[in-house]
């Protein structure tokens, strides 16, 4: 009769350089403002710094969708 396996403690260690996608929205929308604030480009009639942030949250929700499907596909979503 073969033994039944032993429980892991805690989870395994794995790379999370994924997780590193998640920093890219506050650079986004907070680190590069001082830079973006000096263009004078309207797009119409909508302000360049308005494009810029909309932007930002397209990117923000690309980031977090990134990070979900990788942790989707290493079955990390279903733990928590």
């Amino acid at each position: 009769m073969s033994r039944p396996p032993t429980p892991v403690a805690g989870p395994t260690p794995r790379r999370c350089w994924h997780w590193l996608l998640l920093a890219v929205p506050p650079v986004w929308c907070i680190g590069v403002i001082p830079l973006v604030n000096r263009v004078d480009y309207v797009l119409g009639s909508i302000p360049f710094l308005l494009v810029w942030m909309t932007l930002g949250v397209l990117i923000g929700s690309a980031a977090l969708a990134g990070v979900y499907l990788v942790d989707r596909s290493r079955g990390d979503a279903d733990r928590v």
